[in-house]
C-alpha cells in the first residue's frame, strides 16, 4: 500500500454494465470516492482482532496492454489504522509497520492489477507494496455497478513475513503470520464516455 491502496477495485469495474451503444474510451478513468479497509489478524493462542481505517484513495483506467489489465493504484494510509486499543495502536505503527520510517512505509498500496472479469464475482491479481516490498497478491472480488460508477468488495491473504515486518506481538501474546484483508470501496467516473457506432 504505498500510494494508492484501494482505488485498485474501482477499476475492476470500468467495463462492466454498459449498453451496446456505449463503451467507455481507454483514457477514461474512475476515482475512488469512498470506502473501508479492513486487516484482519488472528493471534496465535486464538481470536483476533481488526485493524481499520477509511483512508483509501487512488485512481484506475483500463489498461492498454491487454484485456483485464488496469492502469493506476489504490492506496491506504496506514498512519489512520485503528485496532481499538490506543497502546496497540501505537505499536503497530512505529514498532512494525514504521509508517515514519521513510517514504511510502505511511501507506500501502495495489497497483498493476489483473481481473478475470469486470462484473459479479471475480478473481484479480495484482503487486502489493508495503513496508518497503513488493510481492504478488491474488485475491477474489465482487464488483457491482452503482449510479455513475461501481461498487467493489475484495479480499486477499497477505505474509507479514514476507514483507520484512517484526513477528507481531502485544502483550506477550503474538499474531500468526497470515492476515486477511478485506477493501469494501465505492468508485465514480472521471471522464466521459465515448459513443460507440455498432
Amino acid at each position: 500500500m504505498n500510494k494508492n491502496l484501494r482505488l485498485f477495485m474501482c477499476l475492476l469495474v470500468v467495463g462492466a454494465g454498459l449498453d451496446g451503444a456505449t463503451a467507455f474510451a481507454r483514457s477514461d478513468q474512475y476515482q475512488v470516492t469512498g470506502g473501508r479497509v479492513i486487516v484482519v489478524c488472528p493471534l496465535t493462542v486464538g481470536g483476533g482482532f481488526e485493524a481499520k481505517t477509511e483512508a483509501i484513495s487512488g485512481q484506475v483506467s483500463l489498461g492498454s496492454e491487454q484485456p483485464g489489465s488496469l492502469d493506476g493504484a489504490v492506496s491506504v494510509d496506514l498512519r489512520t489504522l485503528k485496532t481499538g486499543i490506543g497502546m496497540r495502536d501505537r505499536h503497530m505503527r512505529d514498532n512494525y509497520l514504521e509508517v515514519e520510517k521513510g517514504p511510502g512505509f505511511g501507506t500501502a498500496t495495489i497497483e498493476g492489477i489483473k481481473i478475470e472479469k469486470l462484473d459479479g464475482k471475480t478473481t484479480f491479481n495484482g503487486t502489493f507494496v508495503l513496508h518497503g516490498e513488493r510481492r504478488p497478491i491474488s485475491g477474489s472480488a465482487i464488483i457491482a455497478r452503482q449510479g455513475g460508477g461501481y461498487s467493489v468488495e475484495a479480499e486477499f491473504p497477505v505474509r507479514v513475513s514476507e514483507f520484512n515486518i517484526p513477528k507481531p506481538t502485544y502483550l506477550g501474546v503474538g499474531v500468526q503470520d497470515q492476515v486477511r484483508i478485506k477493501i469494501a470501496l465505492t468508485a465514480s467516473a472521471i471522464a466521459t464516455t465515448a459513443r460507440v457506432r455498432q
